[in-house]
């Protein structure tokens, strides 16, 4: 029943802003259920395929996902992850992880201080789903650095993602956010099916209630998220930052 609120509620803020939440589950499951990192990996893979595919549907309901620039997201997800991969190699992922912690922090600053010049140009352009050089280059950039932060840490990527579309194309958070969960799905549920294929096989007392617990948030998220004002969205975006770049920091602590 633990298991279920609290993947309900990681859930719930993951969807509303477009996060998976994986950067929340492991060390749950890690540090709060003694599971081993291996099968904590799998089963945050495979409550975030679950609840991501079904926020997608939610928020395509709504007709908030610019699926041009989800795809373009997905695209060098794995070149990049490979790269990630291979820098862990040359220096520790506990200094990478802090480094990225205080990347978020700066970007955090960013979003609570509503900067978005840099991406005003192209807000029109990404509202009505036309795709120019400028959107695809900082698409697949993002797509590429994301799977670098992925195969670094593990987790993470999205937050690559969200800071490009809102801060760099100048897409509103309600956009961005459902265009995130999208681009995910189709990610997370192919890492799943590899995981499986490996053998790291979920147990099914960890992964039934947190599936069922992220499904309800899944579907609860996009709801509060259609209701809120872009600014409160932009704010909750920049706390979420700051929580996962303070879990970043403390990686050589735990």
């Amino acid at each position: 029943m633990i298991l279920f609120i609290l993947s309900f509620i990681i859930s719930t803020v993951a969807s509303i802003v477009g996060l998976g939440g994986g950067v929340f589950y492991v060390p749950l499951l890690v540090l709060g259920f003694g599971m081993e990192t291996q099968k904590a990996v799998s089963t945050s893979l495979l409550a975030m395929s679950f609840t991501t595919v079904s926020a997608t549907l939610a928020y395509a309901k709504q007709r908030r996902i610019n699926y041009k620039v989800g795809v373009l997201l997905d695209l060098l997800d794995v070149p990049g992850s490979m790269v990630g991969v291979y820098l862990t190699t040359i220096v520790d992922s506990k200094t990478l992880a802090c480094l990225f912690g205080a990347f978020l922090l700066i970007i955090s600053f960013q979003l609570f201080r509503k900067v978005g010049k840099l991406g005003e140009v192209l807000e029109m352009e990404t509202k009505t789903g036309k795709l120019t050089v400028k959107i695809v280059y900082l698409a697949l950039f993002a797509s590429f650095t994301s799977g670098v932060v992925a195969g670094m840490l593990g987790a993470g990527g999205g937050t690559v993602d969200e800071t490009i579309m809102v801060l760099g194309m100048g897409m509103p958070v309600k956009v961005a956010a459902a265009t995130s969960v999208f681009g995910m799905a189709l990610t997370n549920t192919a890492a799943v099916i590899l995981h499986f294929q490996v053998g790291n096989i979920v147990p099914l007392n960890y992964a039934i209630p947190i599936v069922a617990g992220g499904l309800c948030g899944s579907q609860l998220g996009p709801r509060i998220s259609r209701k809120l004002e872009e600014e409160i969205l932009r704010k909750i975006l920049a706390t979420v930052f700051v929580l996962i770049a303070l879990r970043m920091i403390a990686v050589p602590f735990i």
